[in-house]
């Protein structure tokens, strides 16, 4: 996402900077793109002041989205780290201080996961900068975005493909491209100060619905099937005894299972309206999913 996001601001002629953690091969794509980099981690206040020097717009990507075995790194990193860059930029004199923040802060089931990324809306709300929130729905691109990796990780490898309550969860996946746009449309906009923006995509459609098109990409159907709820907390459960005995992370966990159970078709009513955003319907966006379909056709 930071890449995306980097290249459509330079293909507008802005000057940008990307804050990357030490060793992180990102950089070099970065600096491909012709960005700057600096290097340094939220977690370490000590590092972020020389990196914000002379800057006037940040967009806080960084963030923790799956830490199945170490929880606690959520609040470290998404809400302790959110406080460290806020600091940081009110010292540096930003202007506008655009945070990226997640849809499952709306989820009625929290986790850890959606607990950090709402504290961090909290510090930005208490802060002295001009700010901007956006909440983006799963994120998709071609070979990219953790979560939906993983999900077709289980599609791939599953002969039969067991959803919670048989993937009746609503949805609203938005292509990664389309963040991007969404993102140009906000530095210095003082229409956006003080708002809170859903980025979601162009179509709602079930968990199941996803599936089904994702695998029809991959190569060919699959049966979809109901994973009823006690049998999905018995395996949270197992999953964490297993992780304690091993010390491996656990298989399956309660962040994983409220997000695959819980509605997430949000529309983008008000960015639509106030930044003229259009995202693409999934089902077009899963059409430009070109290197997948090789290297994830079920043999």
């Amino acid at each position: 996402m930071g890449l995306r996001l980097s290249q459509a601001l330079i293909a507008k002629g802005n000057r940008v900077r990307a804050l990357c953690l030490p060793g992180d091969a990102s950089a070099a794509k970065a600096r491909a793109l012709g960005a700057e980099t600096a290097f340094g981690d939220i977690t370490d206040p000590d590092a972020l002041g020389k990196a914000l020097e002379g800057v006037r717009i940040v967009f806080h990507l960084a963030a923790v989205l799956l830490s199945p075995g170490r929880p606690e790194v959520f609040r470290q990193v998404n809400a302790n780290g959110t406080r460290n860059l806020i600091a940081a930029a009110e010292i540096a004199g930003v202007s506008h201080f655009i945070y990226v923040s997640s849809i499952s802060v709306a989820y009625p089931r929290g986790n850890a996961y959606a607990r950090s990324k709402a504290q961090g809306e909290e510090y930005v709300k208490a802060s002295r900068l001009a700010w901007t929130i956006v909440r983006p729905t799963l994120a998709y691109e071609d070979g990219g975005a953790a979560e939906f990796m993983a999900f077709l990780a289980h599609l791939r490898r599953s002969r039969s493909v067991w959803l919670p309550q048989g993937g009746r969860a609503r949805k609203n996946p938005v292509y990664v491209e389309d963040l991007a746009a969404g993102f140009v449309a906000l530095p210095g906009n003082a229409t956006a100060y003080g708002k809170t923006y859903v980025f979601s995509g162009g179509e709602a459609l079930t968990l199941r619905e996803m599936a089904v098109l994702l695998l029809a990409h991959m190569g060919g159907p699959k049966p979809v099937r109901n994973l009823p709820a006690w049998l999905c907390l018995a395996a949270v459960g197992a999953a964490w005894i297993v992780s304690l005995a091993t010390r491996r992370p656990p298989f399956f966990t309660w962040q994983t299972y409220t997000g695959l159970i819980q509605d997430a078709d949000f529309a983008p009513d008000l960015a639509r309206a106030e930044l003229g955003y259009a995202p693409r319907p999934f089902r077009a966006g899963v059409a430009n999913l070109n290197s997948l379909r090789d290297c994830l056709r079920p043999k």
